[in-house]
């Protein structure tokens, strides 16, 4: 089981409680789809269980909602509180219904964080406003209105450097390393590659033109540290904007087909504004955990295969007790 954030990188904390996982506060799981994620306090994002321990986990957080207390549910998502953990027990909601819980988390924990920010910087600057005008005598009514602006814009600019965490790709134009960060990811421009259905095309930092074309998993990760920084002010009405994300995405068909139009387009992802915003946001986030799926479920049956045919190999069992009775492997 990891430990930290598959997005931010944060502790994910606890010890698991009565389930025995070892880690985590807030888990959610899907019995049906045989899906569990432990949800990130710091992001609010879902980290998807390893394929490996999935079944178990689900058993042992069922263990854990049967102990609990309901706190609040829908015809297909409950919220279960046991003692200090939260659970999140899905059935199979329609994603207009998923997204009030999902991503409305989300953006109450981009609040929380920007807020861990922005006060303490607050308090500070106040502070020392009232020492230095103490000191000189003067008056800085019209200087009080301008520090809640200031705090914000040093944690947006704080969030817009944290670097891409991908492998640096070598600008085409002009040969340097393109060291990327959130920010830079406004200027990029969606596009269809012929090996992916979502690529994207980003600006060098350093000669400002086309530098390099970012497909597959690299798109998604660049995709979700811009759109993380571009969703930063989102934050009021939480619920009624994921809603409205939701329903654009299921407008085309589901995420797929939304990123598929959305490349099409071929716009710079800083044009998206608002609910559109988080519903590029929100196709990415599914996309991206559809292909880690996928790709746990190749790596399950390639063990399977090979399990299989050492089972059915007739051939195995002669050559074990050869060696164990000392002879040579056969030819």
């Amino acid at each position: 089981m990891f430990t930290s954030c598959g997005f931010c990188s944060g502790a994910l904390g606890g010890d698991g409680g009565s389930s025995g996982l070892g880690v985590g506060r807030r888990f959610a799981y899907d019995g049906w789809k045989s899906r569990a994620w432990v949800i990130c306090q710091r992001c609010g994002r879902w980290n998807l269980t390893p394929v490996d321990e999935r079944l178990d986990t689900i058993a042992a957080l069922d263990r854990m909602a049967s102990a609990g207390r309901v706190a609040a549910t829908s015809e297909q998502v409950s919220l279960i509180r046991l003692g200090a953990y939260d659970l999140v027990r899905v059935g199979q909601p329609p994603r207009v219904e998923m997204a009030g819980w999902r991503y409305g988390e989300r953006l109450k924990a981009r609040q929380r964080e920007k807020m861990k920010v922005v006060l303490p910087i607050t308090v500070a600057v106040i502070g020392a406003s009232i020492a230095f005008n103490a000191a000189v005598g003067g008056s800085m009514g019209g200087f009080m209105w301008q520090i809640p602006q200031m705090a914000d814009g040093i944690y947006t600019w704080t969030v817009g450097n944290r670097k891409v965490a991908i492998e640096p790709p070598i600008c085409g134009r002009c040969g340097k390393i393109m060291v990327l960060r959130a920010k830079h990811v406004k200027e990029a421009r969606l596009q269809r590659a012929a090996h992916a259905d979502l690529a994207l095309l980003v600006m060098c930092p350093s000669c400002k033109g086309e530098g390099a074309l970012l497909e597959g998993g690299d798109a998604e990760s660049a995709l979700r540290s811009g759109l993380t920084y571009q969703n930063l002010r989102g934050s009021r009405k939480m619920k009624k904007k994921a809603t409205e994300a939701a329903q654009q995405v299921d407008g085309y068909g589901g995420p797929e087909a939304f990123l598929v139009r959305q490349a099409q387009r071929e716009v710079k992802v800083g044009s998206y504004k608002g609910a559109e915003a988080l519903a590029l946001e929100m196709a990415v986030d599914e996309q991206a955990e559809l292909h880690e799926l996928e790709r746990q479920w190749r790596q399950a049956e390639e063990i399977a295969e090979i399990a299989d045919n050492l089972i059915a190999d007739p051939t195995i069992d002669d050559e074990l007790r050869r060696l164990k009775q000392g002879g040579q492997p056969g030819g």
